[in-house]
């Protein structure tokens, strides 16, 4: 009876042991790889970067000129749409109670493409503008 005892343990740690090391070959695999494709990514960027400005573009293009405006109309008007289709889809849902989620859902996606659409003129509006 210890014997059998005794096998049944072997087999529980030898099952963790097994564990332990794929789950470390796993790791040391997922970190070379981490590794690997942000070096290449750098040295890649680097080297482009370094070619371009030997053949004459300012040094200061590079730098970052990120407007996040246009974003946040774009989100701000998206956020509005949803808001008005999830209003006018929960006020028409009391007119007809046997369809409220396609008529709830219909003005969502209502509310949503009619924001788009207001999202992109603005933001053609302003870029003639510009």
């Amino acid at each position: 009876m210890t014997n059998v005892k005794y096998f049944k343990s072997y087999k529980e740690t030898n099952k963790n042991d097994k564990m332990e090391n794929t789950s470390a070959a796993l790791f040391i695999s997922l970190s070379l790889v981490i590794f690997g494709i942000s070096y290449y990514y750098f040295t890649t960027r680097h080297k482009e970067r370094m070619e371009i400005i030997e053949r004459g573009l300012n040094p200061d293009h590079f730098k970052g000129h990120s407007d996040f405006l246009p974003l946040l109309l774009i989100f701000g008007i998206i956020s509005i749409g949803l808001a008005l289709g999830i209003a006018t889809g929960t006020w028409l849902s009391l007119l007809y109670p046997l369809q409220k989620i396609a008529v709830i859902s219909f003005c969502i996606f209502l509310g949503l493409g009619l924001a788009l659409i207001s999202s992109y003129t603005i933001l053609k509006k302003m870029q003639k503008r510009d």
